[in-house]
């Protein structure tokens, strides 16, 4: 059986696994191809490359091979490749170990053992230590490792293209099509379960019903999309350096512009407690960021409120809430559209049931009150 048989074949029994089966949508998304172009695996995101005489020499067995093609598959799934492209930027070979890390030990976990899938020899050997780690997590540890391999405990087995990370189709249609595909699969997983409800959160628990303090998501999604900046500017020179002839740019201050925070005023949620402790947590984190523009903007199926809170005087007391109509979630960003305004970030307050979800290309984090998963952007559940 040559090689693109048997990737094949990998991926018929991954679809029929009673619970790698969730990943069938994903091994859906892109192309896979066997090409010499790469010296192992690869993928950008969306598209998979196998070097045949890699794949040939060191997946012999199918388990090893089945487990490469899952790898692949989790790279997708959780967009690594868009995600933690800053890492890459920062420190290639450290990105890839973290996320291999990462994806590895989630691999062997769902496995439990029972001999579906193989860690290959070749591929970084995942520490239990990292168990329950996010990449970030890992990627900031293995800084603190001194040894060769950065804590890897072997070498790559595949690349990252992070320069083809969203190409094609765009990161934002990528996006939409690798959420839908995991909401695929998770349904395909659940229905060939014993009870036909799933025995447990399965592979993409953490992101169809993410289990995080909304509080500590919260505040990380503003800070890290909305707090000032440094950038360099030759315009002024750094004195510094200046006594030792030496000409250096000075590092200044830029404060991001605009942040939009819609509340979903609909009948089902309008008034509730929810959005009284999400604005208290809220106002304390604007405070500390700063933003020079706070939009609030409240809707049901149409824009009913829009205040505008320049920097500092965004508070609860401050607020003049409408609506309790029905719900549209698309019309907050058709009406960003309209009046041409461009935040650097939304936040979206919503129980789930909106309807048409809209769309946008600007970093939105969709805080909910139900187990409802937006189909783009990041989901936090509003809860005790």
């Amino acid at each position: 059986m040559n090689v693109e048989d048997r990737i094949k074949k990998a991926h018929i029994a991954i679809m029929q696994h009673k619970e790698f089966c969730a990943m069938s949508g994903i091994l859906a998304c892109g192309k896979v191809k066997v090409t010499t172009d790469v010296p192992t695996a690869c993928t950008n995101g969306w598209d998979v490359a196998y070097n045949p005489t890699f794949i040939e020499q060191h997946m012999k067995d199918d388990a090893e091979l089945r487990f490469l093609v899952l790898h692949e598959a989790m790279h997708k799934a959780y967009r690594h490749l868009t995600v933690w492209k800053y890492l890459s930027k920062m420190n290639h070979q450290l990105a890839n170990v973290a996320m291999d890390h990462f994806v590895n030990l989630s691999l062997v976990d769902t496995d439990a053992g029972n001999g579906f899938i193989k860690m290959p020899a070749v591929g970084v050997q995942p520490k239990r230590k990292y168990e329950g780690w996010s990449v970030l997590q890992i990627y900031t540890d293995l800084e603190d490792e001194d040894d060769e391999q950065h804590g890897g405990g072997g070498g790559g087995m595949d690349e990252h293209d992070f320069d083809g990370a969203g190409e094609t189709p765009t990161e934002q249609e990528m996006e939409d099509e690798i959420g839908r595909a995991i909401r695929q699969g998770e349904m395909i997983r659940k229905q060939r379960s014993k009870d036909g409800t799933g025995s447990s959160d399965g592979m993409f628990g953490d992101l169809l019903a993410p289990k995080v303090d909304w509080r500590k998501a919260l505040r990380e999604f503003v800070t890290e999309t909305c707090s000032g900046r440094d950038e360099s500017s030759w315009a002024r020179p750094n004195r510094r350096f200046l006594a030792d002839d030496v000409y250096m740019p000075t590092m200044m201050g830029v404060t991001l512009r605009e942040l939009v925070v819609g509340f979903d005023t609909s009948g089902s949620i309008f008034g509730g407690t929810e959005m009284t402790r999400f604005v208290t947590e809220l106002t304390s984190i604007i405070d500390t960021v700063k933003p020079s523009k706070v939009h609030v903007i409240y809707w049901d199926t149409g824009i009913v409120g829009h205040q505008e809170f320049e920097e500092g005087s965004f508070a609860v007391a401050n607020l003049k809430i409408k609506g309790g109509g029905g719900t549209d979630g698309s019309v907050l960003f058709d009406y960003l559209r309209k009046k041409n305004i461009k935040p650097n970030a939304i936040i979206q307050l919503t129980d789930g049931y909106v309807g048409d979800w809209g769309h946008t290309d600007i970093p939105t984090l969709w805080a909910i009150t139900t187990d409802m998963v937006a189909p783009f952007g990041t989901t936090i559940k509003l809860e005790d």
